[in-house]
C-alpha cells in the first residue's frame, strides 16, 4: 500500500500472545480513524527458537482481520547487529523471522533498533558499526522481497556499561548503507535521553537523522537519565526518570519547537509509541499527534514561502 504520510500508533506493548489487547488496540485505531497501527511482533509469541509459529501466525491474523488502515510493525528489540560475530548469526534468523511474518501480514515498514556494544569496546566499535551495515543492508534486500521497507531506529540504553550509536550517527550509517529500501526511525525521547546521557546537543542530533527519517515515534519523557533508586515502577515517572514512554504532554520535549526545527521526508509517519499502561491516553494523543503533523506542514508552508 503506497503511505504518503499519515498519523497512528504502536499498538500498546505487553505480553499478549492471544492478541486480546491487540485487538482492542486495533477497534480503538478503526473509532479514531488512524492511518496506520505498528505491530508489536516482539510482544506475540509468534517466533520460537527463530522459527514463525504457524498456527500463532493463523491466530493473529484473525484478530487483525480486515482494517480500514495499514500496518507497520516493530521487529523483536534484542536484534542487536553491532553485537559479537559469534552471535550475528542468531540475530539475524530472528530478524528474518519478524520480516517473514511482517510480509505475511501485509506490513509496509518494519522497525528495527540500531545495536550498541560494551563501552569496554568502544575503541572496536568501527568494526561494530561494518558488521552492522553489511547486516541491514542484506536484511533490507530480505524485506524488500517481502513488500515492505526497513526502519532503523535510534535507541538509549541506560546501562552505562554500554554505548549505541547516536542519531547522526545513525544518519551517517544509513548513508553508507546506500540502500533505497532503509530510511530512518527517529525516536525523540530516544534521542533525548541518548543526548543527555552523552552529553550532546539534542536538537542538533535530531536534526540529523530527522531528515532521512520517513519513521517517526512520538513518546514524551524528562531527557533525565539519571539512575535513582525506587519501589515501585510508578515512581520512576514521579521523579521523570529515563525511557517512560508517557503520553505526549507529561514530559518536557520541546515539540512545537522541533515541528519548527526539523525537516522530515515527505511520507514521514507519526506514531505514537505509549507504555501499555497509558491505553486510555491514545485518544488524546492521537489529537495531539495530528496537532503537531498540522504545525510541521505549517512550518514548512512558511519556509517555503520565506
Amino acid at each position: 500500500m503506497a503511505i504518503s504520510g499519515g498519523i497512528g500508533f504502536a499498538s500498546a506493548a505487553c505480553e499478549d500472545p492471544d492478541f486480546e489487547a491487540l485487538r482492542r488496540n486495533l477497534d480503538l485505531a478503526e473509532e479514531l480513524g488512524v492511518d496506520v497501527v505498528e505491530l508489536p511482533l516482539f510482544a506475540l509469541d509468534i517466533i520460537a527458537g527463530g522459527r514463525v509459529l504457524p498456527d500463532q501466525m493463523r491466530r493473529l491474523a484473525l484478530a487483525i482481520g480486515t482494517r480500514p488502515f495499514a500496518l507497520t510493525a516493530h521487529g523483536p528489540v534484542g536484534v542487536n547487529m553491532m553485537d559479537a560475530s559469534d552471535l550475528l548469526a542468531r540475530h539475524r534468523i530472528v530478524a528474518e523471522a519478524a520480516i517473514a511474518a511482517a510480509s505475511e501480514l501485509g506490513v509496509f515498514r518494519i522497525v528495527l533498533h540500531t545495536g550498541h556494544i560494551a563501552r569496554a569496546d568502544e575503541g572496536r566499535i568501527e568494526a561494530a558499526y561494518a558488521r552492522q551495515r553489511d547486516a541491514f543492508r542484506a536484511l533490507a534486500d530480505v524485506a524488500e522481497r517481502g513488500g515492505m521497507s526497513l526502519a532503523i531506529e535510534n535507541i538509549y540504553v541506560p546501562d552505562r556499561g554500554r554505548i549505541a550509536p547516536l542519531p547522526s550517527q545513525i544518519a551517517r550509517e544509513i548513508a553508507a548503507i546506500a540502500h533505497p529500501n532503509v530510511t530512518g526511525c527517529l525516536d525523540f525521547a530516544h534521542a533525548a535521553l541518548a543526548c543527555a546521557a552523552e552529553g550532546a546537543d539534542f536538537r542538533a542530533e535530531a536534526k540529523a537523522l530527522a531528515s532521512i527519517s520517513a519513521h517517526l515515534h512520538l513518546h514524551d519523557c524528562f531527557a533525565d537519565p539519571a539512575d535513582m533508586a525506587i519501589f515501585v515502577p510508578s515512581e520512576r515517572v514521579a521523579y521523570g526518570l529515563g525511557d517512560l514512554h508517557l503520553p505526549l504532554g507529561w514530559g518536557r520535549l520541546p515539540w512545537h519547537d522541533l515541528m519548527d526545527e526539523l525537516n522530515f521526508p515527505p511520507d514521514a509517519l507519526f506514531l505514537l509509541e505509549l507504555s501499555a499502561q497509558y491505553r486510555f491516553a491514545l485518544p488524546d494523543g492521537v489529537v495531539r499527534a495530528r496537532a503537531l503533523a498540522a504545525a510541521y506542514e505549517r512550518a514548512q508552508k512558511r519556509r517555503a514561502e520565506a
